[in-house]
């Protein structure tokens, strides 16, 4: 169930990358707006600049929580009992975006700390110890 869990985080990523990365248009008039109401005068490719690194970083935010959540997931259902100290911080870490992206980060940070609390419960104990004691060379 973990496993799965994991999974849905990341997918709350990629979903939350793209809705950030397509609502990182909208911005423009709020910008704009905040900018005229200062009276800071900034030229419209500094603001397209902007945007457009707004758009990069969610991408790239969204590509990352994506591959960590999988790839750590993947080695913890192996039984790699360092996987989930792993996933243990990037649940902590994706507290940081529950705010984000219409409730999908509310979802991925969800998500990922259910799973967390599962991988420390006595059945995941039990697995990754026998997982491990089968591991040792007789």
């Amino acid at each position: 169930m973990a496993f799965w869990l994991y999974l849905l985080a990341a997918l709350a990523a990629l979903i939350g990358g793209v809705v950030r990365a397509a609502t990182a248009g909208a911005d423009r008039s709020v910008i704009e707006s905040q900018l005229a109401t200062s009276g800071v005068a900034v030229s419209t490719g500094t603001i397209d600049a902007v945007i457009t690194t707004v758009i990069i970083v969610a991408i790239i935010g969204a590509i990352i929580w994506i591959i960590a959540f999988v790839i750590f997931a993947l080695f913890m259902k192996r039984g790699a009992g360092w996987a989930r100290i792993v996933l243990t911080i990037l649940a902590a870490l994706s507290l940081t975006s529950v705010a984000g992206s219409f409730g999908l980060g509310a979802l991925q940070a969800i998500a990922a700390v259910v799973a967390t609390v599962l991988v420390w419960l006595r059945p995941a104990r039990e697995y990754f110890q026998a997982v491990k004691a089968s591991r040792v060379p007789r």
